[in-house]
């Protein structure tokens, strides 16, 4: 069950804890050059996305 987080404060922690989570993965996938997968390019896009997504929510909130 998904509940709402009652403070603003605490849902910007959350997102900064989410972003932060995503950054360790990114690393975790890290690319070397020459021995990129498909499914390592993807999968780097898509973190990056998230990443973005979440930077543009952060920078919304006052």
């Amino acid at each position: 069950m998904i509940t709402q987080i009652g403070s603003s404060a605490s849902w910007c922690d959350t997102l900064k804890a989410r972003k932060e989570h995503l950054g360790a993965l990114l690393k975790i996938v890290d690319i070397k050059p020459g021995k990129t997968t498909m499914v390592q390019a993807l999968t780097i896009k898509l973190i990056k996305d998230e990443m973005s997504y979440i930077e543009s929510k952060l920078k919304r909130r006052p």
